[in-house]
C-alpha cells in the first residue's frame, strides 16, 4: 500500500491511497483492509509536506501498524 500526501493552497493535507497502479481517495476502511492483508506501509510520498509534518505522520503510521502487529501476535 502506498500513501500519497499533498498540501493544498489552504494548507489542508490531502491523502490518497495507491493499490497497484490505481490511485483512489483515502478511506480508513480501505487502509484497514490493506493492513489486515499486509501490515506494511510500503511507500509513502510526502509531496510538499514539511519535515515536521512528515515526522508526525510517520509517528502516527508506526502506531497504527503496531496495533495491527499486536492483534496478529494475539491471534497466533
Amino acid at each position: 500500500m502506498k500513501l500519497i500526501f499533498s498540501k493544498n493552497n489552504t494548507n489542508d493535507i490531502h491523502v490518497q491511497l495507491q493499490r497497484g497502479s490505481i490511485i483512489e481517495n483515502f478511506t480508513y476502511l480501505e487502509m484497514i483492509n490493506q493492513l489486515l492483508v499486509d501490515n506494511n506501509f510500503r511507500d509513502i510520498d510526502f509531496g510538499n509536506l514539511s519535515e515536521t509534518e512528515k515526522a508526525k505522520i510517520n509517528s502516527m503510521l508506526e502506531k497504527i501498524s503496531d496495533v495491527f502487529k499486536e492483534e496478529d501476535e494475539t491471534l497466533n
